[in-house]
């Protein structure tokens, strides 16, 4: 039966091609959404998400949201076992022409949190800054001066890093003396490893909470996944429906298969064995497309090819296919041999 189901789709090459199509959409569509909802919540929440911290210590009442969050220095001072750490969005004016840039500031008071450089070398002293890289695209070079309007302060940019944003915002890291000496307050007090109890009034979330709280980060990822989640549940109606009328289209042959003392089983297997083909086929293509696609795509689009996201989607989708396969299976055994060949004669 191998053979035969080999040969078969030799034979009718068109109407296969075509089956394997729309499975390469559908699946394709999937991993597209899938990489704009990781590139859209690594946008939004990248240096967070890079920090190597576990727990953030936040004012009472904050409901784990930072901008709400509040503590003075004197309050860091006492912090037992734990950093401040402080977070504001502002905007930036660059060099003499005043091209005003969203940012936002970020200041650690533990050195090792501080993000990897890619270009130029570390702050030597209050008034350099780290960049990430994405304020290139505003004509920010390594020596560029900016203008923090806010806080009426010059700083030089000193090194580049990349992958740290903050609410779709390049985030420029600030030295802790400078943070103090315009009088921004702390946001948080962050621990590398449990939650040691501290004399401030606070309480501790997880880092996965509070980067569920960044403003606009749980409605973005809401919308995507519901999204894919009708996407995955089109596909089960369009791939059943595929599979369902391809079996139903050979009821007659199979009768016959079975006068001529085919099993049921056999066949069963020989019509699996073409969907998983097929389905195998079609989602590692999808997935190899998804991989390059960013190749293709402008720049500065936030995307990201996650391969244990897709690996977990492409999973879905090939057990989708099977599903519907097999339920198509019944009119396989409910096939008669008798009427098929009364049909032929």
């Amino acid at each position: 039966m191998f053979s035969l189901s080999i040969k078969e789709m030799t034979f009718f090459k068109l109407k296969y091609l075509l089956i394997g199509f729309i499975l390469f959409f559908v699946a394709a569509l999937v991993f597209i959404i899938s990489g704009l909802a990781n590139g859209l919540a690594n946008d939004n929440a990248s240096s967070m998400k890079e920090l190597e911290v576990t727990n953030f210590y936040l004012a009472e009442d904050s409901e784990n949201r930072l901008d709400r969050s509040q503590f003075t220095i004197e309050q860091a001072e006492k912090a037992k076992d734990a950093s401040a750490f402080g977070v504001q969005m502002q905007t930036t004016e660059k060099g003499k022409d005043g091209k005003k840039i969203d940012s936002t500031f970020m200041t650690f008071e533990n050195e090792k949190l501080l993000p990897t450089i890619i270009e130029g070398k570390m702050p030597q002293n209050a008034n350099e800054v780290i960049v990430d890289k994405t304020m290139q695209e505003h004509g920010v070079k390594l020596g560029s001066v900016l203008y923090l309007p806010s806080v009426e302060k010059k700083v030089k940019v000193s090194a580049f890093t990349e992958h740290f944003t903050y609410s779709h915002t390049p985030v420029i890291v600030i030295q802790p003396a400078l943070w103090e000496k315009v009088g921004f307050t702390y946001n948080a007090l962050v621990s590398t490893s449990g939650t040691p109890a501290q004399s401030i009034d606070g309480d501790w979330s997880t880092k996965e909470d509070v980067v569920a709280q960044i403003p606009g980060y749980s409605a973005e990822q809401s919308s995507l996944n519901m999204m894919l989640s009708f996407l995955i549940i089109i596909a089960v109606f369009v791939l059943g429906a595929f599979f369902y009328i391809m079996t139903i289209q050979k009821v007659q042959q199979f009768g016959i298969l079975k006068a001529i003392g085919a099993k049921s089983k056999s066949l069963i297997r020989a019509t699996m064995l073409q969907v998983f083909i097929l389905s195998i086929t079609s989602i590692t293509l999808a997935a190899l497309f998804a991989y390059i696609l960013p190749l293709f795509m402008p720049e500065g689009m936030p995307f990201v090819f996650e391969p244990t996201v897709i690996l977990s989607y492409g999973a879905a989708l090939f057990a989708v296919s099977l599903i519907g396969a097999l339920i198509s299976t019944i009119s396989i055994v409910k096939a008669d041999p008798i009427q098929a060949m009364g049909r032929v004669e």
